[in-house]
């Protein structure tokens, strides 16, 4: 965050705000540098981490040019009600990526900002933002809803549309192109990101995404977010259909019960205990997640929302993700559906080979293994998913189904996320899909944007 002077804050937080100029509208005390708590999973704030970084929850504010997987977001993303109550929201920058057109030839400021719609976009269909709208490190939630144009860092160029009619959605996602920005008033012009693709507490990705054919349950995966920090989880469902609500707040240009299909589901859990624990909470929405390699780490997808089983608002114990990439030639799956495939994106990184992909089997790690027959149980779920997946939707309690873990670590079984667990409805479900071994889940609400 760039140094500002105290007197000048205090003078322009008690104009009238219909007077103040667009470059610097302050709607609430600006505060200081945001350091949301260590509460993820396994991260200690000063602990030596794998990689050999010391661990650093601080995600507020930074100069220029700033690390992946910290605060940001959108201006414009802030709402003053008619009694003057203010309300705005940040993200997480998740990724840098470079234009992957044919041809494409990046010039410096090199690439765009990857994070989602409603962190960058503020929950846009098919109208509402504009590119070009401003993206400021850190988000506005970060500095009291303060709004200050000097803390751009990167501005909106592109994103998926969100419908809210009912119609099937892939992704919430969005990027926005690096610009120069001062790193203190006056002083040289620098990148807004950093230029590595260097994410807070982890380190550069590698530039290939984890193959969306070889995801697998109970499958170890880490994040770095804005508000949780550093966490870990396991890979819970993929290739899920579910209903994810987005709320009217921080001027969001739409709001909703959204329904995504062929996402990922991660569920919070420390290691070496199972301890169940959020792995995102409000304001971590645009973290990449990865494989748990603190050598070589692979993105696996963008989170985006999230559940638990202690309240609606209460965070994410269940994790919503959307997948980085499925060209693989999958039935059922149409390729080309993951955020770098939408975007016409690729990841900027290092290249490296990664570790052997493990899960958890038997209470212990173990290499992953994906068998014939587990890739022939895992289709014939899919196949079931896809036809039923919808209609088991619209029936009031059941909020997510997706391919999940079978009665053995050769079968999948289809995993079934009710808010109301009766045995009317687990009946009800059962005969939907009858022929297929269903695993039941117990969440508290349907997912909600984070």
């Amino acid at each position: 965050m760039k140094k500002r002077s105290f007197y000048s804050l205090t003078l322009l937080s008690v104009l009238v705000f219909a007077l103040i100029p667009r470059g610097a509208r302050a709607q609430a005390t600006p505060t200081a540098t945001a350091t949301p708590p260590p509460v993820g999973c396994v991260i200690n704030q000063g602990q030596l981490l794998p990689n050999g970084l010391i661990a650093d929850c601080h995600t507020g504010g930074t100069a220029p040019s700033s690390l992946l997987g910290i605060s940001g977001g959108n201006i414009n993303s802030i709402t003053i009600d008619k009694t003057g109550n203010v309300a705005c929201c940040s993200g997480t920058f998740g990724a840098l990526v470079v234009d992957a057109s044919p041809g494409a030839t990046p010039t410096p400021p090199y690439g765009y900002v990857l994070s989602t719609n409603h962190t960058l976009a503020r929950t846009s269909g098919p109208k509402a933002a504009k590119a070009k709208e401003e993206i400021v490190q850190p988000g506005l939630a970060d500095l009291g809803c303060w709004q200050d144009q000097t803390d751009t860092v990167a501005e909106l160029t592109k994103w998926t549309k969100i419908s809210f009619t009912g119609a099937k959605n892939e992704l919430d996602a969005a990027i926005a192109k690096v610009v120069l920005t001062p790193q203190t008033p006056g002083g040289p012009l620098l990148p807004g990101i950093d230029q590595t693709g260097f994410i807070k507490n982890i380190g550069q990705i590698s530039t290939t995404p984890f193959p969306w054919a070889n995801l697998v349950d109970n499958m170890p995966v880490m994040k770095m977010g804005r508000t949780s920090c550093l966490s870990t989880g396991v890979i819970a469902a993929f290739d899920a259909i579910g209903l994810v609500s987005y709320d009217a707040t921080c001027n969001a240009a739409s709001s909703g019960v959204a329904t995504f299909d062929h996402q990922i589901l991660v569920l919070g859990e420390d290691f070496p205990t199972q301890t169940s624990c959020s792995f995102a909470a409000k304001g971590d929405s645009g973290a990449i997640v990865l494989t748990n390699d603190f050598t070589c780490p692979e993105a696996i997808g963008m989170v985006f929302a999230g559940v638990s089983g202690a309240g609606p608002d209460s965070g994410g114990t269940l994790v919503a993700v959307n997948p980085m990439t499925t060209t693989a030639n999958i039935i059922g799956v149409p390729p080309g559906l993951g955020v770098l495939d939408k975007l016409k994106v690729s990841l900027v990184g290092q290249t490296c080979t990664p570790s052997a992909f493990e899960q958890r089997l038997n209470n212990g790690m173990a290499s992953g293994h994906i068998s014939p027959a587990l890739r022939t149980s895992i289709e014939a779920v899919r196949s079931v998913k896809k036809a039923k997946g919808h209609h088991l939707l619209k029936k009031k309690g059941v909020v997510a189904v997706g391919i999940g873990s079978g009665d053995n670590h050769e079968s999948a079984a289809l995993a079934v996320y009710l808010t109301d667990d009766t045995p009317a409805l687990r009946n009800w479900v059962q005969k939907q899909v009858k022929g297929t071994t269903v695993k039941f889940k117990v969440v508290s609400a349907k997912f909600k944007a984070l």
